[in-house]
């Protein structure tokens, strides 16, 4: 054995017929900002030489040079050698992006066609030294190589037959070592490889350099091994590919780079072997190319006609699954495939997502509503507790759509015969399909496919005792599938990844963006649509549009699946604020305008000054609206001219004057429409709101009565009793207390942004002490707690508010922040006997155990849910809503809401600092479907729009009070109102929400001709009837419908 390697460790030595040193480079740095942005390049200092090469981490170098081409070469097998250990780099040649440069590809063949063109070429090497990942302080983990300290540069003449032979003996040694010693094909390997080295040591020099030779001694050592056979039944599908995060210790700057680096080495690679296939996700990497290197681009599209390189994942980019809703689930599939479509003429069937932290059960019907036939992940194999049982099988989603899933042995995989043959073995579906698809290729910081994986590749049929390995597509291997998948196994559920779970948690300011971008984005869309169907005007409708859309990918950009989750690098977060500021602006002024419009168009004639209140939701809503008033003595009205129950409120501001404000509850706001109500002024008014302050040693109310509650506070401001007056039943645990905030130790073990300790519950910290509390307000329409707590390094202070005309309670949280390695959890634990919790996820719910009986319901000791999770049993229940959280955990009847997470890595500022966010408690008698939770927890997430109005005549076209859009259903949720992309009409999304069977009637405000069912595409499917403008819907549990209105 030794001999075999020591013959190919010659033949790599060998492999340079002609080599020359590249010293005379004109070497520059400077620093990258943005895609064509850099800063002036300086020279290098006088004597600089590669060899002792003084890199820095973060500097971009330059390094040019005007190359003759060698004549006395000749034009086949020329070369560059240039190697930066850790740099990543660029190779133009005249201008054009050529190759790209890392640790894994170092050689570059220089096309003979320029031979023919010009001799002389010019190189420009864009060589980027990256940044070193952060210090991990907890676990050491990150990876700090030192910047470049040396560079190879090399032109060189490759001598084919020694090279060829040489990738021959590594491929047969490598399939040899696969077999058993005892194994006759092994024996037969090794002789034939001792019979090309005695043949290889008879050459003399001159026949290796000629190589004609060793082309025959190649030839007879495939023949002898072709004759062994013996192949594994099977078929391996090959698919080069290069996993590419969008951010992750690099930002998103730095990912354009990237593109062009690992997109000129597959078109290289393509050059020089044809049977190579490639895929690549996330519509965005194209859109990066196609503004920041368009001859690239042209040249990748190419391929594409070519059907070498195919297009897969139709999302706009590869997105967490746990955190965004399921409209923006909806978006990365329309801006995804719609860019697929417009710009290589097709769209992508298989959803790409190998790297994500976990995939919500509702996914198989957003997918197949996106165009999505297939779904490929990885992820699951990183479980820390649990095998996943299958690789091929159809994943159920909660609504019953299947969806043909594999789940691929790894991600960066190679094609030397162990990699082959491990992934072979790990296979579990053989025995029902006995094909299997293997990706290989670098990924992570891209680069992709290597020549070495491709030169094992064209040696494919060496592989004794493998099964057949072959180029394919993933389509390709997909279509393959079909036949048996009604034998394939099956999966129901969402597919939860046991590992990353503080990722529902980590970088809660950017999770609360999000989540306020989501809302605003609808309500923006919603305003827009109803406004133009009301009879407005729109100045800037084409506009508005482009904005919104532009908004909206920078909103699916940020839900990347290392963005969102928490788990980049510091730049990222400072990057996503700015996005986020640009979201916010773009939203709020069409939001602004629109409602603004509206009110214009709504009848307005009395005394005093209107405000239009407006409601997006699909329901009527009771809500207490704030307005800003001058001076105090204002009382509101309705439009019939009933005075409302109204509580008047003074703060101080900056300079100390009096800025006085009245909280409103206005009754019956339509759905999907507005109440005028009015403000007067009067003589005198009487003080509706009574003031109380006092301090933990004071006098303090710890019983209080409110229209809904007896509530009893404990001594550190959590609540020891809650008495449910209608329901006649005590909440609270006996014993116990709720709204009890919990700090524990956080020190994970490996991936500190991403995980929490199994064991966190065994490492309390320290307790809250609370500093002051005081009753805020009592008024009309609310009463209002204030308790300030200190809790270690951190300060809390809370506002717990009981409504008068609501039977939520909410708990208004401002945190400041200041721990390292912690976690905060809210704990209520509650008097309801039931052996499931249900959570929201998008578009439904799912079920999960309260118990920890078996090992793969203990390994769900944190889950995500969206806005609300509830415990219920027969005739009682009690829902925790939120407004910006996703990380809960419950145990018997105990809930439990993770609040904040303070990692170090690869963030170390990650969570500092203020966070504000409101969670709710939602006791209710019945289910919680029948208590309207999720109407509770959209109200709470979706705030009531108030436009000050101006007096004007009855010329106003619109009533004071006014549906805009008729809709019925009890738990149908209208979702999504925006204008159809092609510019034909109206996009209405609506889906069941409460697991059952249910009809909903819609009535279409404008003009009606045609009315199709369609996807998320919104390709027109199924004609639908209509009568009068009045549509009824039929739903399945959970079914997701759109409706496309011309």
């Amino acid at each position: 054995m030794q001999r075999i390697h020591r013959m190919i460790r010659e033949l790599s030595e060998r492999q340079w017929l002609e080599s020359t040193e590249i010293h005379d480079w004109k070497m520059t740095s400077t620093t990258y900002y943005m895609p064509g942005e850099y800063d002036e390049e300086t020279s290098l200092p006088e004597g600089t030489t590669l060899t002792q090469f003084p890199g820095q981490h973060g500097i971009t170098y330059f390094f040019r040079k005007e190359l003759d081409w060698p004549e006395a070469w000749g034009k086949e097998g020329i070369g560059l050698v240039f190697s930066a250990g850790s740099g990543e780099g660029l190779l133009r040649v005249n201008g054009v992006s050529y190759q790209g440069l890392d640790r894994n590809h170092t050689y570059v063949t220089l096309d003979p066609a320029y031979a023919e063109k010009d001799s002389r070429l010019e190189l420009t090497i864009e060589l980027y030294d990256p940044i070193p990942e952060p210090i991990d302080p907890l676990n050491h983990q990150a990876n700090r190589p030192a910047p470049i300290s040396r560079i190879t540069s090399l032109l060189v003449k490759v001598n084919r037959p020694v090279q060829s032979l040489m990738y021959t003996l590594r491929t047969l040694l490598g399939t040899a070592q696969q077999l058993a010693e005892s194994d006759m094909r092994s024996v037969r390997l090794h002789e034939a490889m001792f019979r090309t080295l005695d043949g290889f040591l008879g050459m003399s020099e001159a026949d290796i350099r000629e190589g004609s030779r060793i082309c025959e001694l190649e030839e007879q050592l495939t023949a002898q091994v072709q004759q062994i056979g013996g192949s594994t039944e099977g078929i391996e599908h090959m698919v080069g590919q290069s996993h590419i995060d969008i951010a992750w210790l690099w930002p998103v700057r730095e990912t354009v780079r990237k593109t062009s680096r690992t997109f000129s080495t597959v078109d290289r690679l393509m050059d020089e072997y044809p049977g190579y296939k490639f895929a690549q996700s996330q519509p965005i990497l194209y859109q990066f190319l196609k503004e920041h290197d368009p001859e690239l681009y042209d040249r990748v599209k190419r391929r594409i006609q070519e059907g070498r390189w195919e297009l897969v994942g139709g999302m706009w980019v590869e997105p967490d699954l746990n955190i965004p809703c399921g409209e923006s689930l909806m978006r990365q599939m329309l801006y995804g495939q719609r860019f697929y479509e417009q710009e290589f003429g097709r769209t992508s069937e298989i959803e790409w997502l190998p790297d994500t932290f976990g995939y919500c059960a509702s996914l198989p019907q957003i997918l197949k509503h996106g165009g999505i036939r297939y779904f490929m992940t990885t992820k699951l194999n990183w479980n820390d507790t649990n095998v996943f049982p299958f690789d091929l099988f159809q994943w159920v989603g909660i609504d019953g759509t299947p969806m043909l899933s594999y789940l691929n042995h790894g991600l960066n995989e190679d094609t030397s015969p162990k990699d082959i043959q491990e992934h072979w073995q790990s296979y579990r579906q053989r025995a029902v399909h006995p094909q299997q698809m293997l990706l290989y290729g670098h990924g992570d910081g891209g680069g992709g496919v290597t020549r070495e994986m491709l030169e094992y590749m064209d040696r494919s049929e060496l592989l004794v005792g493998q099964p057949e390995v072959r180029y394919s597509t993933a389509s390709e291997f997909f279509k393959t599938t079909e036949e048996v998948r009604h034998r394939l196994p099956k999966w129901h559920g969402d597919l939860y990844l046991e590992l990353h779970r503080g990722t529902y948690t980590t970088h809660a300011r950017n999770k609360r963006a999000n989540r306020k971008a989501e809302v605003l984005y609808r309500e923006a869309e919603v305003w827009h649509s109803l406004n133009k169907l009301a009879g407005g005007e729109h100045k800037h409708g084409n506009m508005e549009s482009a904005n919104l859309e532009q908004g909206w990918k920078l909103i699916l950009l940020n839900q990347f699946h290392d963005i969102i989750p928490g788990s980049a690098i510091t730049e990222t977060y400072d990057t996503s604020s700015k996005e986020y500021e640009q979201i916010f602006n773009i939203g709020s002024e069409v939001l602004t305008e629109r409602l603004q419009q509206i009110a214009e168009n709504v009848s307005l004639v009395g005394d005093g000054i209107p405000y239009v209140v407006y409601n997006s939701l699909g329901w009527a809503r009771d809500a207490i609206v704030d307005i800003e008033v001058n001076p105090a003595n204002i009382i509101p009205y309705d439009e019939t001219g009933q005075a409302l129950r109204y509580e008047r409120n003074e703060q101080r501001d900056e300079q100390g004057q009096a800025v006085f404000s009245l909280h409103v509850l206005v009754r019956d706001i339509p759905a999907f429409g507005y109440r005028t109500i009015w403000l007067k002024e009067i003589e005198t008014v009487s003080d509706r709101t009574q003031d109380h302050e006092s301090s933990p040693a004071a006098a303090f109310p710890d019983r209080w009565d409110t229209t809904y509650y007896s509530v009893t506070f404990g001594a550190n401001g959590e609540i020891t009793s809650l008495w449910d007056k209608e329901a006649s039943r005590e909440i609270v645990m006996p014993g116990e207390s709720i709204n009890r905030f919990e700090l524990f130790h956080d020190r994970p073990t490996y991936w500190d942004a991403w995980d929490i300790d199994p064991r966190y519950e065994q490492q309390k910290a320290d307790a809250p002490i609370l500093v002051h509390r005081q009753l805020l307000s009592q008024g009309e329409v609310k009463d209002v707690f204030r308790f300030i707590w200190k809790l270690s390094n951190s300060t809390i202070r809370q506002d717990i508010i009981f409504y008068h005309h609501d039977q939520r309670i909410d708990f208004e949280t401002h945190v400041e922040w200041n721990e390292a390695h912690k976690l905060l959890k809210v704990a209520f634990p509650v008097q309801v006997v039931t052996n499931k919790a249900v959570y929201e996820i998008p578009y439904g719910t799912i079920e999960r155990s309260v118990h920890r009986n078996t090992s793969w319901e203990q390994a769900q000791f944190e889950v995500c849910g969206h806005r609300f999770t509830d415990l219920s049993e027969h005739g009682y229940g009690v829902s925790l809503l939120n407004d910006c959280k996703y990380g809960y955990d419950i145990q018997e009847s105990t809930i439990r809401l993770s609040l904040l997470r303070a990692p170090k890595w690869p963030d170390i500022t990650a969570d500092l600092g203020e966070h504000r966010f409101t969670y709710s408690l939602y006791p209710h008698q019945g289910s919680w479907q029948g208590a309207g939770t999720i109407r509770k927890a959209a109200e709470l997430n979706t705030d009531i729009q108030v436009s000050k109005a101006a007096l004007h005549s009855s010329s106003g076209i619109l009533p004071p009070v006014n549906s805009l859009l008729p809709f019925q259903s009890q738990h149908v949720i209208l979702d999504t109102l925006k204008p159809a992309e092609d510019g034909t009409g109206w996009i209405v999304r609506l889906y069941e929400s409460a697991g059952g069977c249910e009809q909903a009637s819609l009535t279409w405000p404008g003009k009606l001709s045609e009315v199709f069912e369609s996807d998320a595409l919104e390709k027109e499917t199924t004609v639908l009837s209509h009568h009068e403008g009045t549509i009824e819907l039929n739903f399945r549990p959970y079914e997701i419908k759109t409706i496309k209105m011309k």
